[in-house]
């Protein structure tokens, strides 16, 4: 064989297997994507967990129809050993220009051991994202974390008593919007 029809062969693989590659993956966006946040955390017994603490909020899209997910690496740190799926997360976004509230929720976690960083999801969105849609986290740092004002919701049991812990907080102006 020649070296032109070697050469024309190799292109016309490499070509197969990109569109393969493409075909598979559901989507053409730049997934898993990460930004910075900074988050305030208080419990339902009063307790605060962090103040102004930095975690990383990772964007993901499965394709296909499946709805596209988000994780937390948390400022917070584990007070316990924290089973696998034992914390239940909700991560609230905004919808860019419209204001439209898209929440991510789940009960996915790796197991954690004490002091380290909670780490929480990846969650999914409660529906699938029309493609160009962008979303950032929630801005709810003018005020103290409530039961009524967060941007992660954690509700968990802690030594057998049923716990929420409330985050306020908002992911950094600098940084761009998550785009599905």
């Amino acid at each position: 064989m020649s070296r032109t029809k070697l050469a024309s062969a190799g292109i016309a693989c490499s070509a197969a297997a990109f569109a393969a590659v493409m075909a598979l993956s559901g989507t053409a966006n730049a997934v898993p994507d990460s930004r910075s946040v900074n988050l305030t955390c208080k419990d339902s017994t009063g307790t605060t967990w962090v103040t102004g603490g930095t975690g990383t909020l990772t964007s993901s899209d499965p394709g296909g129809t499946a709805a596209q997910k988000m994780k937390l690496i948390s400022p917070l740190l584990a007070p316990q050993n924290i089973p696998a799926n034992s914390l239940t997360t909700t991560i609230r976004t905004i919808q860019t220009g419209t204001g439209t509230v898209r929440d991510f929720t789940g009960t996915v976690n790796l197991p954690m051991n004490i002091n380290n960083p909670i780490n929480l999801g990846p969650v999914a969105g409660t529906s699938r994202l029309a493609a160009g849609t962008n979303v950032r986290l929630q801005d709810t740092s003018a005020a103290a974390p409530s039961a009524s004002n967060w941007s992660v919701l954690i509700t968990t049991s802690i030594s057998g008593t049923p716990i929420s812990i409330w985050c306020a907080g908002k992911q950094d102006a600098a940084s761009a919007d998550f785009s599905f």
